[in-house]
């Protein structure tokens, strides 16, 4: 997925997703430093306190700003071996299950929700910079950005 950069703490992280208004904020831990307004390509790894399948709703990420505490989507994959789903969410997000539950519970095409149990982590790709790398400060995202 890719986001842009809005702000860097000593471990934190908050970006940008184009096209859309969600502000997120991470863990971060990766060894490159992040700029502001630098492109990246990452994946997201949220801790689930408990995943249930839901029938209502699309997919979303709670707040639009901060801290994603709520979130919601489509299985899109599973990994057995991790115990963990992708799920479409707001954005793509590797869903770590909690002890008890198992990936068979939740096949591919299912409508899940869950709150994350801590902080989710951003991880940022190896080649995580874009072409052109920057967009300037203040500027919105726009779909395609």
């Amino acid at each position: 997925m890719k986001f842009i950069v809005n702000q860097v703490t000593d471990d934190q992280v908050t970006v940008v997703v184009p096209g859309t208004n969600y502000r997120s904020t991470f863990k971060y831990a990766g060894a490159a430093p992040l700029q502001v307004g630098q492109r990246v390509n990452a994946m997201v790894h949220a801790p689930a306190r408990k995943i249930e399948v839901v029938s209502d709703g699309g997919n979303y990420v709670e707040p639009l700003f901060g801290r994603p505490r709520r979130m919601q989507g489509r299985v899109v994959e599973q990994h057995p071996k991790t115990s963990e789903l992708l799920v479409q969410a707001g954005y793509p997000v590797r869903v770590k299950l909690p002890h008890g539950q198992t990936v068979a519970d939740f096949p591919v095409g299912s409508r899940v929700g869950w709150d994350n149990a801590d902080w989710p982590l951003l991880e940022v790709e190896a080649k995580a910079v874009m072409a052109g790398g920057r967009i300037p400060v203040g500027l919105t995202a726009t779909p395609g950005a």
